[in-house]
């Protein structure tokens, strides 16, 4: 068991100082001092700052400089700066003086300490298996971020590697949380069965809507600022896939807890009757995990409901809008394939444990 953590331990070091170990040196912390209205705006409308910052960090550590801040209403940027407040900026030499720029507040603190609480809890309450799950998230992210994205940037499909990720995040939160048994391998193939079918489906009615991908804020930014060219539309299928993978192995591994415990508890019991309590069982737990996965993806776009409820378009017009149509897309082709995956499940694990008796070869864990 010490050994399993330490080995735990030694696997979450390497991949936090892997995905940290790139950083911008231009780009350092600052604390600021003092702010005031720039005088050169004064009697005007226009809210303009000059703000004085002491650099934290970096080779112009405890240099003092002074930035313009334009503070545009209703934007990402509108907030309220105060004395004491640590904020990302950039610095340059210009004319051999020291100049910089405001990037954004400093907000990593308060997510470090929300970040402990989580660990702390998940620890605390979880022991082990919470370490356990913990790794298997560090490694969804690890993969998202170290090879999922890079290889889109490359010009890779989109799709064909969201399900290859998809995969390996399976196999490993599932070998990693309940070890490498019959029960996982079980739980792994009904995850990939069901997150394929909800890849299939986004293919297929991304396609069939005509789908450009490139409606979105964000995409939009990419294509503009960063000239950065991909098959959108691809995008928005692999971030269906990624985005199902989470539900779908959460309920194929309740799936098969079921039936293996069911066979444990009633040796004799037949394909038929297991296969049967499995897909009841699946019932109940589709009727919520669906309800989950749906909210989820409505709570993602509520701004954008809130702006086509209060327009005075119809319902209709609004929803065939393509920023709407993908969020639709996306919710129901998650569903369908958290659906699927209840009877997948059921039919590979019944037929995997009915009549079988050799518990020492077979343990029911």
């Amino acid at each position: 068991m010490t050994k399993r953590i330490f080995s735990i331990i030694i696997i979450l070091m390497i991949i936090f100082s892997t995905v940290w170990a790139s950083s911008n040196p231009n780009q350092v912390k600052a604390e600021v001092i003092s702010i005031e209205k720039n005088p050169s705006f004064a009697g005007t409308d226009i809210n303009n700052q000059l703000v004085k910052v002491r650099i934290l960090e970096g080779k112009y550590k405890d240099q003092i400089i002074t930035l313009e801040r334009l503070i545009i209403e209703y934007s990402t940027h509108s907030y309220v700066l105060e004395r004491g407040d640590t904020v990302l900026i950039e610095v340059y030499l210009e004319n051999n003086s020291l100049q910089g720029s405001l990037i954004n507040i400093w907000r990593v603190e308060q997510l470090k300490t929300l970040g402990i609480i989580f660990l702390v809890s998940l620890i605390v309450f979880g022991r082990l298996k919470g370490v356990l799950s913990l790794t298997a998230l560090i490694f969804s992210g690890f993969i998202i971020i170290k090879f999922l994205i890079p290889y889109i940037l490359k010009g890779y499909n989109a799709v064909v590697l969201s399900i290859i990720c998809a995969i390996l995040i399976s196999v490993v939160s599932f070998i990693l949380i309940s070890g490498f048994t019959k029960k996982s391998l079980i739980a792994i193939l009904g995850t990939i069965g069901g997150t394929v079918t909800a890849g299939i489906l986004s293919h297929i009615y991304i396609n069939s809507t005509k789908i450009t991908g490139l409606a979105s804020e964000d995409v939009m930014f990419i294509v503009s600022n960063l000239g950065i060219k991909l098959d959108y539309r691809g995008l928005y299928m692999g971030a269906i896939i990624i985005g199902t993978i989470g539900v779908v192995m959460d309920v194929s591994m309740s799936i098969t807890s079921s039936i293996f415990e069911i066979k444990s508890q009633s040796p004799n019991i037949k394909f038929g009757g297991l296969l049967q309590s499995g897909l009841k069982i699946g019932k109940d737990v589709m009727s919520t995990m669906v309800n989950t996965l749906v909210l989820a993806y409505v709570g993602s776009f509520m701004p954008l409901l809130i702006i086509y409820l209060s327009s005075n378009s119809s319902f209709l017009y609004s929803i065939n809008t393509e920023l709407m149509a993908v969020e639709i897309i996306r919710s129901l082709c998650g569903s369908i394939g958290l659906i699927f995956t209840i009877p997948l499940t059921c039919f590979i694990a019944a037929y995997s444990v009915h009549n079988d008796n050799n518990k020492r070869r077979f343990p029911y864990k």
